[in-house]
This record gives structure tokens, sequence and C-alpha cells, in this order.
């Protein structure tokens, strides 16, 4: 038995191993591929807070100049179209990222084929073939939404982080099974894993840490050895300082404390409180950092279709060794 445990661990890492072998032999095509799917969310939402940013700075001029903008209606009507090329941006940017979530796992499986090995990869042929199953994969993402904000009540996090572990192979299930319904995807998910849910642990371990920890700070790092987070969080701090902050918190003490006998008002000084210049430094970090994971997400791809590979050729072995045990005890009856 332990022996069999060391093998199964000893696969794990032969799949993480394999995982990066496969993301730096094909880097190029890959960050090419993430490109737009992680920078054009970022450029997206860098276009509505510009666009919001000179809207608020310069709108009380423009109603002096003309008075006709002196509608509330009007006002924010002329911002949403201020803001509505960024979101446009976001909005492609992060539908691509959904596809991609589902279309890699395709990619891995194809290219890691002995026939394929030596090939060129291309990207776009396995987005087309889920782009003709676009229907379910939405109804698949919907669904997977709504178990995500259940799960996100505090009460539920615990169970709902081993429900994770179950449903860790949805994407490649739809993606490599094209009969599995967007119900099904799940089911067969739990299937494969329920048999195998340390191994998946350990994976899921490795690959946080990994992908979601060290080369995100390593990255991080990087940058504050280069002195770039303070002039990336340059714009993000003049931002920070237009917001009324101060002015939403001292009405919502007045707010709170406005039945109670108080000789004098509750006042709080936002900046006694708060570093502007920190809260945009950290911004800047996170900004980086979801980067980095988002750039990385063709190794955690990988990784799991090469775990769906073994999973769903064991149970398939069990299969055909229970259909074998079948064929083998009605021939004993018949003889």
């Amino acid at each position: 038995m332990a022996k069999k445990s060391e093998n199964r661990i000893l696969m794990i890492l032969n799949i993480f191993k394999d995982g990066i072998v496969w993301y730096c032999k094909y880097m190029d095509v890959l960050l090419k591929y993430m490109l737009f799917p992680v920078f054009g969310q970022i450029i997206g939402l860098i276009l509505i807070f510009t666009a919001n940013y000179f809207f608020v700075v310069n709108i009380p001029h423009l109603i002096k100049q003309y008075p006709i903008l002196d509608n509330i209606p009007l006002v924010f009507t002329l911002l949403l179209i201020c803001v509505f090329p960024g979101f446009m941006v976001f909005c492609k940017a992060f539908y691509d990222y959904i596809i991609a979530m589902a279309a890699l796992n395709l990619m891995v499986y194809v290219s890691r084929g002995e026939k394929m090995k030596k090939e060129p990869l291309d990207p776009k042929i396995h987005s087309d073939v889920l782009k003709n199953r676009l229907a379910k994969y939405i109804i698949f993402i919907l669904i997977l939404s709504v178990l995500l904000c259940i799960g996100s009540f505090p009460l539920l996090i615990i169970p709902f982080v081993i429900v994770l572990v179950y449903l860790s192979l949805i994407f490649q299930v739809f993606m490599l099974e094209e009969s599995s319904t967007p119900l099904g995807v799940f089911k067969r998910s739990f299937e494969l894993v329920k048999t195998n849910f340390g191994i998946t642990c350990l994976l899921l371990g490795l690959s946080g840490l990994l992908t979601y920890w060290l080369l995100p700070n390593l990255i991080i790092w990087a940058f504050y050895k280069a002195n770039a987070i303070d002039f990336l969080a340059y714009p993000i701090h003049k931002y920070l300082e237009i917001l009324p902050v101060q002015e939403l918190l001292n009405n919502f003490i007045s707010t709170v404390t406005g039945g109670l006998p108080l000789e004098m008002p509750i006042s709080i000084n936002i900046n006694s409180l708060f570093n502007i210049h920190d809260i945009a430094c950290n911004i800047v970090c996170f900004v980086i950092g979801v980067s980095v994971v988002g750039l990385l997400l063709p190794m955690r791809s990988c990784w799991f279709t090469l775990l769906y590979k073994t999973f769903d050729f064991e149970k398939g072995e069990e299969l055909r060794k229970t259909d074998y045990k079948k064929e083998y005890k009605n021939r004993n009856k018949k003889g």
C-alpha cells in the first residue's frame, strides 16, 4: 500500500514537471494567446477609471460654461458614454479569458498526443471548437457561477473548498467529453476525483504554491527592486484623492450617531486612518499578481488535463476489467 502511495505521489510530481516543460516549450504562443484576455481586462478598467477621473474633474467647469448640463440624468448619461469604450474592451477580454479556460485543455490534450508532439500549436483552432458548443458552455458557466455564489457564504467556505476539489476537472470534462451535458460535467468530475481525492489535493497545492504565490510574489518583488511600484501607483493615488471618501465617512457617522445625545459631533479624519499612497501601491501589486496568475492559466490547464487523462484511463481500465469479469462469469454459467 505504501509503495502504491509513493507511485501516486511520483505520478503527480511527473505531471507537475510535464506541465512546466509544456508551458516553457510553447511559451511564445501561449503568452501571445493570453495577452489580450489578461491585459485587455486591465486596459478596459484603466480606460473606465481614466474617463471617470477626467469627467469628475472637469464636469463642474463644464456645468458653469453650459448650464444645460446641470441635470443629473444628463450628466449620468454622459458618464456612461465616456466609460462605455473601456467597458466594451473589458467585456471582450473577459469573454476571451473564459473561452481560454476551456479551450486550453483541448490544446494540451492534442499537443500532448503522439502524433502532434512535434507540430506547432494553433490556439485559434481549439477556441473555434469551443465556440461551436458556446450555448452549452454558457449554461455550464452560469451553473458554476451560482455554485460559487452559494459557496461564498462564510459558513459554507470550508465544505465548499472540499467540493471544489471534486470539481477540479470540470473544464477538462466539458472540453474533452463532447457528449457531456452542462450538469453531467459536474457529476463526471466528481466520479473521476472521488477515489483520487488526496493526490488531486496535492496537485492543487503545488499549482497554488507555484502559480498563485511564488511566481506572482517574485514578479512583484522585481517591480519593487526596479522602483516601478511607486511610478505605477501615482495615477491611482491621484484618482483616490478625488473620491469623496471623507464626506461619505462623515455622513455615515452622522447617520449612525444622529439619535445619540452627544455634546460634540464625532468626526474622523480619513487621512489619519488610511495612507492613500500605500493603498495605491497595494492596488498595483494586486494587479501585477492577478496578471501573472492569468498568464499562467495554460500551465494550470496542462496539469489538470494530464491529471484528467490519467484518471480517465484508469477508470476505463476499471470498466474494461469489470466487463471482462462479467463476461467470464457468464461464460462459466453457460459452461
